[in-house]
């Protein structure tokens, strides 16, 4: 089996970022906390969900490195990690540069296709819409 790359491990922590995110429930807690460090109790009050759930939500974050948490004067409050959800984004771009790039030669191959006129139907007008017929048809 081939050994992992950096660029490997880099995507592999990119995605773990990416699934603890696709959930409305955490993105509203990485906005909470983004403003400013929160405890427990103080997200459940702005959140759909229990101070259990809001719990499991935030371990979930911690896990994927997008949070820690820090003991204060009421208990642990919980604040934001940037690095890695920077370097998910980064990636992101990386991709969409890339298919943008893909796209755009596409685009190009299949003007140059089409004679450069960008569109198949000229020739048809050109010539009134008839075409002479091939030498192996039967009709």
């Amino acid at each position: 089996m081939p050994e992992r790359t950096e660029q490997h491990e880099t995507h592999a922590a990119s995605a773990e970022v990416l699934k603890a995110l696709a959930d409305p429930v955490r993105l509203q807690i990485m906005d909470s906390l983004a403003e400013h460090p929160r405890g427990v109790t103080d997200l459940a009050r702005t959140l759909p969900i229990t101070r259990q759930g809001t719990a499991k939500h935030l371990g979930v974050l911690r896990r994927a490195g997008l949070v820690e948490t820090r003991p204060g004067p009421t208990g642990e409050s919980y604040r934001v990690i940037p690095a890695p959800v920077d370097e998910a984004s980064r990636m992101l771009a990386r991709a969409a540069d890339r298919w943008t790039t893909q796209l755009e030669l596409l685009k190009q191959a299949a003007e140059s296709a089409a004679g450069g006129s960008g569109a198949p139907e000229a020739a048809e007008e050109a010539d009134g819409g008839v075409r002479p017929a091939s030498p192996d048809s039967t009709s």
